[in-house]
């Protein structure tokens, strides 16, 4: 179960950078050949950026944090959570506000979420106006059924019940409690992957020791170099900077 931006990729300028290279999916496609591996992508993206980016792939596709899922190349996406038209009631024009007055920003709509990009963002400005929209957003979405996530650089405005624990939920119920499961990923919604595993799965976060992580690769190279390794049949390679560190405790 991999997540994609920050895991798989670098974090990009802006979104549409991230578009996955040739050795990536290469990578991946070894990945899902392996006996008695299923291959599991699950992001934030949304649906149509997926099936762009990894369509052909045979794998299991899962689009903005587990509200959809695609089981594999060729068959439709099933929509996992119930979502109201209205859910936003009015936060979308506050997101939009902040995005056509901070120079630099810029917002990504999906089906169950807006998030508001702020990377290239002068820094003295982007942390004011990060901080603004914090204190705004919390007002304006107070007794509504949402809530507010942190990442790299972007604030994400999202449904609740949305997460990546729906996907947790699927792969126990389809592959029992006994399945081995391996779960990568860098950021607060795998943080929520990984506390709705089993607890014989392992987690790896990416970057920074995650609460409920087992242990820490640096960054997406090393985790190319991590499949790369269960590809081959291999030990991943010794190097400092591609090592797997213990999470601190």
């Amino acid at each position: 179960m991999l997540d994609y931006d920050g895991t798989l990729v670098p974090i990009a300028a802006t979104p549409e950078l991230a578009a996955p290279d040739e050795e990536l999916l290469r990578l991946l496609a070894s990945v899902a050949a392996r006996p008695r591996t299923t291959l599991h992508v699950v992001s934030g993206r949304p649906r149509t950026v997926l099936t762009a980016w990894l369509g052909t792939l045979p794998a299991a596709l899962w689009a903005e944090h587990g509200a959809y899922y695609r089981p594999s190349p060729g068959q439709p996406w099933e929509s996992c959570v119930a979502v109201p038209a209205d859910w936003m009631r009015g936060v979308d024009q506050l997101l939009e506000k902040f995005a056509t007055s901070t120079p630099g920003s810029l917002l990504e709509r999906k089906s169950v979420s807006v998030a508001w990009h702020y990377r290239n963002v002068q820094p003295a400005l982007a942390a004011k106006r990060a901080h603004a929209l914090r204190l705004e957003l919390a007002e304006a979405t107070r007794d509504q059924p949402i809530e507010t996530l942190e990442g790299r650089k972007v604030i994400e405005v999202r449904f609740r019940g949305v997460s990546k624990a729906i996907v947790a939920r699927h792969v126990r119920a389809a592959y029992g409690e006994a399945a081995t499961v391996l779960a990568i990923g860098d950021d607060r919604t795998d943080q929520e992957l990984f506390e709705a595993l089993p607890a014989s799965s392992l987690k790896v976060a990416v970057g920074a020791p995650a609460r409920h992580a087992d242990c820490v690769l640096r960054d997406y190279t090393a985790v190319r170099a991590l499949l790369r390794a269960l590809v081959t049949g291999t030990p991943p390679p010794r190097a400092r900077s591609d090592r797997m560190r213990r999470k601190e405790t």
